[in-house]
């Protein structure tokens, strides 16, 4: 219900209602022939302004005008009552004994009263009973219908309030896919220009080959990861909730990172006892497993032996192990957020799978991943 419109409708109601029981007294007057029914015309003005206050009072008022009702024997009055009381009151048996107390407040002074035959007096009773059926009727179907129409808006205000929610966890989950896709684009690529920037630095005698070599593979790099972050943020300016981000690799890109990571000057051999076609979805679940091994030992571990390792087979498991010997006393301005790790640790749980990080028992800091691999159908 509208709050603002609350106050106006219910100012309104009250206008009408005494528009109504004025209307009655004036006509009760007009026909009165004694002191008595200008009397009671004065007790039906009376009773309609004691029903202001039945939005507050309404469980004890509405029954005690009811009774007071029996002397002014207001039709209006008689009808109002009834109809409020059985819209406010949740229990039926009460609403009931309310109506039987409208039947005889109405009907029986009426009867006693005017000394009506027996028969006068049947159909009176039966009239005001139809009456009072009617207002009650109306009004518990009006209970009803509010009760309704409540529930019906709360539900409505609660699946609103669960949509907001599910579109701002949609967008949490979307920047934090992004992020994620730019960490795995940004690291490993500007890692590998940072290697290279080094051995161009810490060389000054590398000849004028060496160089352009060295500056050729820094150029390549840095155009790889501009384009493919383009692709990236190009999703920000796009329509689709879910669109592609970069190029999505292949299982020959994970070898090609391997043989990436060689020519910028990481002693790494690849392992790789995978001889059946590995699915998309897995291929890219150990590429970025591959990436961020590779990428921490560019940043952490330059001057160690490292190895990859590639095992499984189909409707086993996809074994990916990325190891390095432990550094000793080596150190580097390169950032080291945990944020590659977290994020490949979420991609292989969502594939079913588990991944372990951390130094070994023969002096290696290890990364392992474990992928269920399932048959091909």
């Amino acid at each position: 219900m509208d709050v603002q419109g609350a106050p106006k409708r219910i100012r309104w109601q009250e206008v009408l209602l005494l528009a109504v029981v004025t209307a009655e007294a004036i006509a009760q007057a007009g026909l009165a022939t004694s002191s008595i029914e200008l009397w009671r015309a004065g007790l039906v003005l009376a009773l309609g302004a004691a029903l202001l206050p039945r939005h507050r009072h309404w469980r004890w008022l509405l029954p005690v005008l009811l009774v007071i009702n029996a002397a002014a024997m207001s039709l209006s009055v008689l009808i109002i009552v009834t109809y409020c009381y059985a819209t406010r009151s949740q229990n039926r048996l009460l609403t009931l004994l309310v109506a039987l107390l409208a039947v005889a407040s109405g009907s029986l002074p009426m009867a006693l009263w005017m000394g009506l035959g027996p028969f006068i007096g049947l159909t009176g009773l039966v009239v005001v009973t139809l009456i009072v059926a009617a207002s009650a009727a109306t009004g518990m179907y009006t209970s009803t219908r509010r009760a309704l129409l409540a529930q019906l808006q709360k539900r409505a205000e609660q699946a609103e309030s669960g949509r907001a929610v599910a579109e701002d966890q949609a967008r949490r989950a979307e920047r934090t896919r992004i992020a994620r896709e730019m960490h795995d684009i940004v690291a490993h690529k500007i890692s590998l220009v940072a290697l290279q920037a080094g051995a161009l630095e810490v060389n000054p005698t590398l000849d004028r080959e060496q160089v352009q070599q060295s500056a050729g593979l820094i150029r390549q790099t840095a155009t790889t990861a501009l384009s493919e972050l383009r692709e990236v943020l190009g999703v920000l300016r796009g329509d689709g909730e879910e669109a592609p981000l970069a190029p999505q690799p292949t299982w020959e890109d994970v070898r090609r990172l391997v043989t990436t990571s060689k020519d910028a000057g990481i002693a790494v051999d690849l392992f790789d006892f995978i001889d059946d076609p590995v699915p998309d979805p897995l291929a890219r679940t150990a590429y970025r497993v591959v990436q961020e091994g590779l990428t921490n030992i560019h940043k952490h571990a330059l001057h160690t032996k490292a190895r990859v390792a590639l095992i499984g087979e189909p409707g086993t498991e996809l074994v990916i192990e990325v190891s390095n010997v432990l550094p000793k006393g080596f150190t580097t301005d390169l950032p080291g957020a945990r944020m590659g790790l977290s994020g490949i640790e979420t991609r292989v749980t969502h594939a079913g799978g588990t991944i372990t990080s951390g130094p070994t028992d023969d002096g290696r800091f290890e990364v392992r991943a474990v992928i269920p691999w399932p048959t091909a159908t």
